[in-house]
């Protein structure tokens, strides 16, 4: 419920003010604080399972100023402000850690049923058991890379194993994981992975779980087909909405597929618009919903209209995720800047979603110059944002923070509003 009433604007997604100059900063006062938020990006990066669905998370963070080195106590509170601990709660949280922040802090605040502490100098570490064996006992679980995984560690408590996809011939890595696979209850996750393609081989040859950037890219492999009918209903009555069609003509149009009208019906007589009656009239639905609310949902409905299908759900997370990160990016530029950099956060997977090339996608729908000129061409404001929010979903993070101060974005400012994108797109997940 929650999370519906986000989506339909009772209850907008809460964005930052937008960047507002300032004079240049005072130095701090000899053992002032610099606020956590200022200092420390993190990456939420996807884990995707067999069935295209996301799974997990894998964290990673860096320093914005590359100076400073990140402390223990530095990094448990920035970790404390991604609320991680629900997160562990819900599903596989991989947070990479040093020994020395392990040990230098307490991180027991943070630590879920689901939180996976991964050691990642651990090679360095004269007592590596002693250090997992601290980690079991303070209810996490412990995971360690493919390369610390040899003969000495038989006997390690051991959860989770990361290998680097790429950093080793597979015909080597296939003898590696099968040894690894004798351990009950071990999760065997390939980094790296870069096209479905490889996600689905990493599944053939024992991989439980894949990170990579290529969730949002197309599938290859796929066959080539036509666009449902379903989504060609959808695309129609988003282009209507946009052409101020009267409610008579939307109406018809839903009528072309029973399972548009079915969800138009079931959205107005959900408990969130507390009516007293059923509405049977589809008609009255729409006006019930009202046009910037339906024009929201037909947008959603082309990731989900189709079913619960594992790879459209990751794809409507990733799009939710852009869209809010742009449109909470673009507050106080104006509505229709916001709304425009919406729609392009949301649309920009829609190639990958439907498997076809994005002027062919775009040729169904009607959308502003500068909507279609960052879809299709990479060209104007909105594309350079939506390029920052891809370098952080491929965990770019150098380049984003560079992109980032171009923009006139401080980098309180970036860490806030992709936080509350993530939250506001992973709510999905948890419907």
């Amino acid at each position: 419920m929650q999370f519906l009433r986000k989506l339909f604007g009772l209850l907008r997604p809460e964005t930052p003010p937008a960047p507002v100059e300032k004079p240049p900063a005072q130095p701090a006062a000899p053992g002032a604080a610099t606020p956590v938020a200022e200092r420390i990006l993190f990456v939420w990066q996807e884990m995707l399972d067999g069935q295209s669905q996301i799974a997990g998370y894998r964290l990673q963070a860096r320093a914005l100023d590359k100076r400073n080195v990140i402390s223990g106590t530095a990094i448990r509170a920035a970790l404390l402000a991604e609320n991680v601990h629900h997160a562990g709660g819900q599903r596989p949280l991989l947070i990479s850690l040093t020994v020395e922040q392990w040990q230098t802090a307490d991180f027991s605040e943070i630590i879920a049923p689901q939180t996976f502490i991964l050691l990642s100098d651990l090679e360095s570490d004269p007592a590596p058991q002693q250090r997992l064996a601290e980690i079991r006992a303070a209810g996490a679980r412990t995971a360690i890379h493919d390369d610390a995984a040899g003969t000495d560690s038989a006997d390690w408590p051991l959860d989770l194993v990361l290998f680097a996809f790429r950093k080793t011939e597979l015909a080597t890595q296939e003898k590696h994981l099968q040894s690894l696979r004798q351990r009950p209850g071990l999760l065997l996750v390939a980094d790296g992975v870069e096209s479905w393609a490889e996600h689905r081989l990493c599944q053939r040859i024992g991989f439980k779980l894949s990170i990579g950037g290529f969730a949002g890219t197309r599938d290859q492999e796929a066959p080539p087909g036509k666009i449902s009918e379903s989504r060609l209903v959808v695309l129609d009555m988003l282009n209507q909405i946009r052409s101020d069609a009267e409610l008579g003509a939307l109406a018809a149009t839903a009528l072309r597929d029973p399972a548009v009208v079915v969800k138009l019906l079931d959205m107005a007589n959900s408990p969130l618009y507390g009516l007293p009656r059923k509405v049977a009239s589809l008609e009255e639905a729409i006006t019930l919903l009202g046009r910037d609310a339906l024009y929201r949902w037909l947008s959603l409905a082309l990731f989900n209209i189709e079913g619960n299908d594992g790879r459209d759900r990751t794809l409507l997370v990733l799009a939710l995720c852009r869209a809010a990160l742009l449109e909470g990016l673009a507050t106080g530029h104006g509505k229709q800047t916001a709304d425009e950099a919406f729609l392009v956060g949301l649309l920009s997977i829609a190639d990958s979603l439907l498997d076809r090339p994005m002027a062919e996608v775009l040729a169904h729908i009607h959308l502003p110059a500068a909507v279609k000129a960052a879809l299709l061409h990479n060209e104007g404001h909105h594309a350079r944002f939506l390029q920052l929010a891809i370098m952080l979903e491929r965990c770019r993070l150098d380049q984003a923070v560079v992109l980032a101060g171009a923009l006139q974005l401080s980098p309180a400012t970036l860490i806030e509003s992709y936080r509350k994108a993530l939250g506001w797109a992973s709510a999905v997940l948890d419907q």
